[in-house]
């Protein structure tokens, strides 16, 4: 959410209704110093937005204000259904430490990652595949 958002939604409250502004708090005057330092250029948004979310009822006006972000981050489908990641699950040829004598395996995942010192059957040091 951009700070120009959050400061026209300020304003916006701030010529409603009256009733949302009859606290004893001072939270109007607070609101109207913030706006006067946004006509400055100051960035005043996350104090706006404390002020403001600080009282249930200016907060129900502010989220009706305050458009919601679009999820693009995850790219979510649709259907709301699962949506597998790309690719294939399975670790690389490259990655693979196999034992000589027997079929055990172990796939490294990461680069640096430990690998055990030999096979646990005991026939001996691990081999990279590939």
């Amino acid at each position: 959410m951009r700070d120009e958002d959050i400061v026209s939604a300020a304003r916006a409250l701030r010529k409603g209704s009256p009733d949302l502004w009859s606290d004893a708090g001072g939270r109007a005057d607070m609101v109207d110093a913030l706006l006067r330092l946004a006509e400055a250029g100051e960035r005043v948004g996350d104090e706006l937005l404390v002020l403001l979310t600080s009282d249930a009822s200016l907060r129900e006006e502010l989220s009706a204000l305050l458009l919601a972000d679009e999820d693009t981050y995850r790219q979510v489908s649709g259907n709301g259904g699962y949506a597998p990641l790309a690719g294939h699950g399975a670790p690389s040829a490259e990655m693979l430490y196999h034992c000589p004598a027997c079929d055990y395996t172990y796939p490294v995942f990461e680069a640096g990652e430990p690998v055990p010192e030999g096979c646990p059957d005991g026939h001996g040091p691990l081999v990279l595949s590939g």
